[in-house]
């Protein structure tokens, strides 16, 4: 199981979103891919005022990504810092074994803004999507949503070629999956009668704090 990373301590169970919507502050969060070569730390940004809901917040840096590249003698490299595009931090990450960092959702806005995001290794942005992007307007509508968030993620997510790690599947709302391409940055949609399984917190399996 790769080792992946979590904003501590946020519970994403549908039905408590729904009652009380509160999240915790974020954290820098973790991830690294599971061979060990590579590994993603993201530094919180400030700019809550470009999230939805929180109109007259501050407006300030978005996240930043720092990617690292094991080394020959086992260190690792600094080899990006660049800005995420998450205004405060992202709710979940995966690094494949070749570097690639897919990112999930924003935090307190889960379902709205950059709902996934993916980064080559060296830190470029790939391909990035809204969920208007995802679903027609009639599926939208289908999905449940809170005061700041709409809950279309389900679990589990992971790679669907474990060995080669070139594309992420994840399970949606309204029962089907979506499978992303992390090198080319495609994606496609199969639909599906599947019951959404919230996870008992973050769709992540680890968390590494600072």
């Amino acid at each position: 199981m790769s080792r992946t990373a979590q904003i501590g301590g946020v519970l994403l169970l549908a039905s408590t979103a729904l009652a009380a919507d509160s999240w915790p502050g974020p954290r820098v969060m973790t991830a690294f891919s599971e061979n060990g070569t590579h590994f993603v730390r993201v530094e919180p940004g400030e700019s809550v005022g470009d999230s939805v809901g929180f109109a007259g917040a501050q407006h300030g840096d978005y996240a930043r990504g720092l990617f690292y590249a094991r080394q020959p003698d086992r260190s690792y490299q600094l080899v990006a810092d660049i800005a995420l595009l998450n205004p405060v931090a992202p709710v979940d990450l995966l690094v494949s074994n070749s570097g690639h960092l897919i990112a999930f959702d924003n935090w307190h806005n889960l379902g709205y803004g950059k709902a996934v995001a993916i980064y080559d290794p060296t830190g470029k942005p790939v391909a990035s999507w809204e969920l208007e992007q995802l679903y027609t307007s009639d599926q939208l509508r289908s999905i449940r949503s809170s005061v700041s968030s709409r809950w279309w993620r389900c679990s589990p997510l992971g790679f669907v070629d474990p060995r080669e790690q070139t594309k992420v599947y994840v399970r949606e709302a309204l029962g089907g999956d979506f499978v992303f391409e992390l090198g080319s940055g495609r994606f496609s949609y199969s639909p599906g009668k599947a019951e959404c399984q919230p996870a008992a917190r973050s769709f992540s399996a680890t968390y590494f704090g600072n």
